[in-house]
């Protein structure tokens, strides 16, 4: 009789349940034959029957194995690491081992990136990095020297010079600071002789030039200045070309290419064949033709002279080693 009606006695109560029908649900009763809707579904699939082969790996007779604990001992009695942590120190180990491996060797590059690597995970020092650090130093201060020499800048080489000699590795670095040295030396000997070149006025440049027919004195002492600079003899023979070049102006002009000259880039028999042709003529034969001529006369035979003694010297340090 609707909502409020009288209760069926033929109906069971939904709390009240029979020995038969909890047999049917009893998880522990699997072997009944009373044929539930659900487990006949269950039959079918590979989610019901807890006795399959494909069970649930967290019921009995399944294949699967249930996963370990990450806090269960291991057959020493001691709880194993996690994996996390395991590739942390091994990610860990490897960076060490390339910081050492990058400081046996000699490439800057190499040792600054394993540095930074080795910083950025804030690993413990141990020595390694200490030891990277000072490597990497020394080597700087080896190619900073190195790269002087190659320059050939009095500048460079004077203050590179000072911070390896200033530097823990001075003794290290006694061969390169000697031979940064004799280029210094060298250096400086160059622009004493070039120095009446180089305040030479326009006007004495412009007298050379001038000439469209000069004397023999004046176009050979000019031949052999430029060949000295790196021009070929046979296309000196004209002084047309002769002209032409010293009509140049900036990076190109004669005050320009003296400026920049280096006699360790003169080979012996170029040297050799300028000795001559100065010795045709008398300094003072030249100086009474040409004030700007005499100048580079003087200038040109100071440089063969030095590339001899240079040579000689070179000759006695390889006797000595």
């Amino acid at each position: 009789m609707g909502c409020g009606g009288s209760k069926n006695t033929n109906t069971k109560d939904a709390t009240e349940y029979d020995d038969e029908d909890y047999d049917a649900y009893s998880p522990t009763n699997k072997t009944s034959t009373q044929n539930s809707p659900r487990r006949h579904y269950n039959n079918n699939t590979n989610y019901g029957n807890y006795n399959s082969n494909t069970g649930s790996p967290y019921r009995s007779g399944g294949t699967q194995t249930s996963p370990v604990s990450k806090y269960a001992l291991n057959n020493n009695g001691s709880a194993d690491e996690f994996p996390e942590a395991n590739d942390k120190q091994g990610y860990k180990r490897r960076i060490r081992n390339d910081l050492i491996r990058a400081t046996s060797g000699s490439k800057i590059e190499d040792i600054e990136k394993n540095i930074e690597k080795f910083e950025k995970n804030h690993m413990e020092d141990c020595g390694d990095l200490t030891r990277a650090k000072e490597r990497l130093q020394y080597l700087k201060l080896k190619r900073d020297l190195r790269d002087a020499i190659r320059r050939s800048n009095a500048g460079v080489l004077e203050r590179t010079i000072a911070e390896a000699e200033n530097s823990r590795y001075a003794g290290q670095l006694r061969p390169q600071i000697e031979a940064a040295e004799r280029k210094l030396e060298h250096l400086r000997e160059l622009n004493k002789y070039s120095h009446d070149i180089l305040t030479m006025d326009q006007a004495t440049i412009s007298e050379i030039h001038s000439y469209h027919r000069p004397p023999a004195c004046v176009h050979d002492v000019m031949a052999a200045s430029y060949m000295l600079l790196g021009h070929d003899e046979s296309t000196l023979r004209d002084w047309s070309y002769l002209q032409s070049m010293a009509g140049k102006v900036g990076k190109d002009s004669l005050i320009h290419a003296v400026r920049e000259f280096d006699s360790s880039n003169v080979d012996e028999a170029t040297a050799k064949r300028v000795r001559e042709i100065l010795n045709y003529h008398d300094l003072g034969e030249v100086r009474v033709a040409s004030n700007g001529a005499a100048t580079f006369h003087v200038w040109a035979s100071n440089i063969v002279d030095k590339i001899d003694k240079d040579r000689e010297e070179e000759n006695k340090r390889r006797q000595q080693t």
